[in-house]
């Protein structure tokens, strides 16, 4: 059994009954499956990507209740204790993210009035004059949602691509004129605070990166990149669960505690990995595929031409953990239901552990006939040292017939199942450039996992890579991903970025065996 949540007096959001339920979303049948019922599959998968709320539970009115005056008397005393020990230094900058028009529209627009009044309200310290906690509100639904862009897609020619591509460009551009901004009013910290899902989570890092590189004066040195914290609105939240932040937003009034936890919290770093995968053009033929196109976390390497010297890559990136098996099998299936009368139903009513179950056992994953991996040789390669160096040799391992293969990265996996014991997450760190490789053999091993049971750790690789020799389900950070026939698939480190660790004293919400410890606020040693 978990511990209950623990929160904090006064910055901690406090327990609620969950806050409303939200019109299903109707996920794609396939990653790999066309038809002209794909483009609005699609637009549900960008959505999504694109801070897609989607918090569930019984609907509760006096949830979507704005703040009342005196629940901001936190933040004041925040102020105070600011111009205390920092010596007239002013507070971050904090640039939150939501899409006011994905998801439940009563939530989602509820959550951006919320955060509007708190990046634009004046307070009157002790002592002092009038101030303002300063911020403001990136609308990613400007882009993502504009019918006039939405007429523009061309999806059998890239158009997926194109509308990431104008989604980046928004997002990069409100970075840029928010630095300069805060250039002019001598503000040096600046804090973002996504309100979504993990691959949200994922997408926003990805455009940080690619600001700094297009303005490099901007961004000088590794610390000023700045640092994300996280309101849990999407579906498994575990990026949030171990950070601290909780499993999910309860209210909209809770978004106070949300924005003193971003202005208190630590900075802490956190190992940002890439997936590579690559298809011969032979096996696509083979396998009949001729319009490949990946999910939004992945993105393909074109060089020119996206069929050079007859392979199609693609690049993903993720924090969390990234998987090929069972589990990726029945989150895949679960998104399928998800678009049916029944699958509805079930996540209405808070039974969506039962379409789980069903899924599980519908994809096969109860069956103890189902073929192992297609891992060639049920042999991998992986790089056992975190150096940078590219004369690390590789090393093979063998796993034998395994029905998934799990790497991860942090403390919380599958909506916040810890599958560590507590002697192997005392060795693990989510900023040592190592993975913890984790393999499972059966059903009954994924369903111990799944029930709150541990694994044994096999290996702490720094990189890795395999031969998948048929098509098999992935996921990375929940998003799934069937591929459609066999590839080279490899895993290395990318690049360290900055997370917001919820303060201590008071507490942030952690659970069981997440603890703040896991996460030290200090860099790297690399």
């Amino acid at each position: 059994m978990l511990e209950p949540q623990r929160h904090a007096r006064s910055f901690a959001p406090m327990p609620s009954p969950p806050l409303v339920s939200v019109s299903t979303p109707n996920y794609a049948a396939s990653f790999h499956e066309f038809g002209r019922q794909d483009q609005e599959e699609d637009d549900t998968m960008l959505a999504r990507y694109h801070g897609r709320i989607e918090i569930r539970g019984p609907l509760r009115f006096w949830g979507l209740q704005q703040a009342r005056p005196e629940a901001l008397q936190p933040v004041r005393q925040f102020f105070d204790g600011w111009s205390e020990t920092h010596c007239g230094q002013k507070p971050p900058y904090i640039l939150a993210f939501v899409n006011s028009m994905s998801g439940n529209l009563r939530v989602s627009q509820a959550i951006k009035k919320q955060l509007n009044t708190l990046l634009d309200h004046k307070f009157t310290p002790s002592g002092r004059g009038e101030v303002y906690l300063a911020g403001s509100v990136c609308e990613l639904s400007e882009v993502s949602n504009n019918e006039r862009l939405r007429e523009r897609r061309i999806w059998r020619f890239g158009g997926r691509t194109a509308t990431l591509r104008r989604c980046g460009r928004h997002v990069r551009d409100v970075i840029r004129d928010t630095k300069r901004l805060m250039a002019v009013a001598n503000i040096t910290q600046l804090r973002f605070l996504v309100c979504g899902g993990d691959g949200t989570v994922t997408w926003v890092l990805h455009e940080i990166e690619a600001c700094k590189d297009e303005n490099r004066d901007l961004f000088k040195l590794r610390e000023e990149e700045p640092a994300i914290g996280v309101v849990p609105a999407g579906t498994g939240n575990d990026l949030a669960r171990s950070l601290g932040w909780g499993p999910k937003l309860r209210s909209v009034a809770a978004l106070v505690g949300y924005v003193q936890w971003s202005l208190a919290a630590d900075i802490v770093p956190l190992d940002q990995w890439q997936v590579t995968i690559t298809f011969d053009q032979a096996a696509l033929m083979a396998q009949n595929v001729s319009d490949l196109r990946g999910p939004p976390a992945f993105r393909e390497k074109t060089n020119g031409s996206p069929t050079q010297h007859g392979k199609r890559v693609f690049e993903g990136y993720f924090q969390n953990y990234f998987s090929i098996g069972m589990d990726a099998s029945v989150t895949h299936g679960v998104e399928r239901a998800r678009r049916s009368c029944l699958g509805k139903l079930c996540f209405l009513f808070g039974l969506g552990k039962v379409c789980y179950a069903a899924q599980a056992y519908r994809t096969g994953g109860f069956s103890c006939c189902a073929a192992p991996l297609s891992v060639q040789g049920d042999t991998l390669q992986y790089r056992s040292s975190a150096s940078s160096a590219a004369s690390t040799p590789w090393s093979e391992l063998e796993v034998g017939g395994v029905r998934q293969l799990t790497l991860m990265n942090i403390n919380s996996y599958g909506s916040g199942r810890v599958v560590l014991s507590r002697e192997e997450l005392s060795q693990t760190s989510p900023s040592d450039h190592l993975l913890e490789l984790v393999t499972l053999s059966n059903a009954c091993r994924f369903g111990c996992v799944m029930a709150g049971g541990t694994a044994e750790v096999l290996k702490r690789p720094a990189a890795l890579k395999l031969t998948l020799e048929r098509p098999e389900a992935v996921q990375m950070d929940g998003e799934s991903w069937v591929l459609p026939a066999g590839c080279q698939l490899e895993v290395r480190w990318h690049r360290t970025v900055r997370m917001l660790r919820p303060p201590t004293c008071p507490m942030g919400s952690w659970s069981g065996r997440q603890v703040p410890g896991f996460w030290h606020p200090k860099e790297p040693p690399f």
